[in-house]
């Protein structure tokens, strides 16, 4: 994974591996990627590439000016080479990367005055495949990257996603354009053409809604409109046809409430997409959260009623900053619930293909009350792996949990003073409480009661081994 760090100004780039334990194989704070002079931080890209290595794209201003750059990181955390794109003097931002899995080259895209940009980069060295980088610009309409994945099907090379604007106030719609491997854009041979995501309504000012791509299905999009607020599923079939009308299909039936900020995960082998987001009673402080399914190969359809699956009740909780990853008959979601300032708690919960709870216990408690922000997640075998920022301003810090399936928190659910899950419970296990006696430190509260105290010692101790 891979952070801003602005210990020493600058918010500098920072990446770590972990194992699937949690501990950290790169050192307690991770390896330096980029020593950045910026004073604000602006949106960036990684990807997990094939050996276990790591690519990060960056805005990068150690040249002179602000430029973009690429980086691939080793297994180690050495990093194996940087290249450094952009116009000198140009407007850059947004850069994204990932690696089309059937030539392991990597591609890199990025915002450049009012057009996005495409490179090709070896996997060796680092090295600009294209003589020049692919322009994508829709007409004279500024077109803003935002988001770059792999082709969804044998032919290679990558779709980019853009947020398509003319003029300041124009309404923001999305784009998406094929580009094959060897840098010849269009969905199909005879056209240049773009798909388009959705043309009616407008998205908000600096949103750039992320997409995904699922072999042999196509392109999956997810985002939501200033007017109504209300969220949207989109798919692209592999040759680029929207197949859930013109402009997507909305997660409810009605726009009586707010609904914005969706996250959402797509799983091909079970052929579903699944979104979460946060709802609210206009001109209230009533919120509540609810999840959303549809078939990948379908029309739309809603398959969880046109009102979604409740994973929230009303109530005056603020909810925000959610997660959905997809687990094989069924998804986890994820977010973040405050009674007040600074006192934000982490809640999950499962629900099955039929949007019926998959634990008794309807949601659980992930992480007690904290200043917290900024969190994703990711599938592990068997559970949901999410990480998130905590801590007051100027001090936080990144912490990560497991959740079981099964609604386990934690480690190994039947050896839990197990801190380190390498199967026995022994001195390395208490020196992990020890050290964060007195902490919120998530790895050594056994019991997340949100303090590592007596009471996670007493699991070391009951399950020594």
């Amino acid at each position: 994974m891979s952070w801003f760090d602005n210990a020493t100004g600058g918010y500098d780039v920072r990446a770590n591996r972990f194992n699937a334990s949690g501990m950290p194989m790169w050192g307690a704070n991770g390896v330096l990627v980029a020593d950045r002079s910026f004073s604000s931080t602006v949106d960036y890209s990684s990807w997990v590439v094939s050996g276990n290595q790591f690519a990060v794209a960056y805005n990068d201003d150690r040249l002179g000016g602000d430029r973009i750059s690429f980086s691939l990181l080793s297994d180690t955390g050495a990093i194996l080479w940087t290249t450094t794109l952009g116009t000198a003097g140009a407007s850059v931002a947004n850069p994204k990367v990932c690696q089309d899995p059937f030539d392991g080259s990597i591609y890199g895209s990025w915002l450049e005055n009012s057009a996005s940009k495409v490179q090709k980069f070896d996997v060796t060295t680092g090295a600009a495949i294209w003589s020049t980088p692919v322009t994508i610009q829709d007409g004279t309409a500024q077109t803003w990257n935002a988001d770059l994945w792999p082709a969804a099907d044998a032919t290679g090379g990558v779709m980019l996603s853009c947020v398509r604007q003319v003029g300041f106030t124009g309404a923001k719609t999305i784009k998406a354009w094929r580009i094959s491997p060897t840098g010849v854009v269009g969905w199909t041979a005879a056209s240049t053409a773009p798909s388009v995501v959705f043309s009616t309504g407008s998205l908000q000012f600096g949103n750039y809604p992320s997409c995904q791509s699922v072999y042999g299905v196509g392109y999956v999009f997810c985002w939501y409109t200033s007017g109504p607020l209300q969220s949207y599923v989109q798919v692209l079939n592999t040759a680029g046809v929207a197949q859930f009308g013109a402009n997507g299909a909305a997660v409810t039936s009605t726009t009586t409430l707010n609904r914005v900020s969706p996250s959402f995960a797509a799983d091909g082998p079970t052929n579903r997409v699944y979104v979460v987001w946060p709802e609210q009673v206009p001109n209230t402080s009533t919120y509540s959260v609810a999840a959303q399914s549809f078939a990948l190969n379908g029309n739309g359809t809603r398959l969880w009623g046109e009102s979604g699956a409740s994973l929230l009740s009303p109530t005056t909780l603020y909810s925000a900053d959610f997660t959905a990853v997809r687990c094989g008959g069924g998804a986890t979601f994820a977010w973040q619930s405050s009674t007040a300032f600074g006192q934000t708690s982490l809640y999950a919960r499962r629900l099955n293909d039929d949007g019926s709870n998959a634990w008794s216990s309807g949601s659980v408690l992930v992480d007690g009350a904290s200043s917290k922000s900024k969190m994703v997640s990711y599938r592990q075998s068997a559970a949901t792996v999410v990480v998130w920022s905590d801590g007051a301003t100027g001090s936080a810090d990144i912490k990560g949990q497991r959740i079981g399936n099964d609604g386990s928190v934690g480690g190994n659910p039947t050896l839990p003073g197990d801190v380190n899950q390498d199967g026995v419970v022994n001195g390395t296990d208490l020196a992990f409480v020890l050290a964060g006696w007195g902490t919120t430190n998530p790895i050594a509260d056994i019991n997340h009661d949100g303090i590592v105290d007596g009471l996670d010692l007493a699991f070391v101790l009951a399950g020594w081994s």
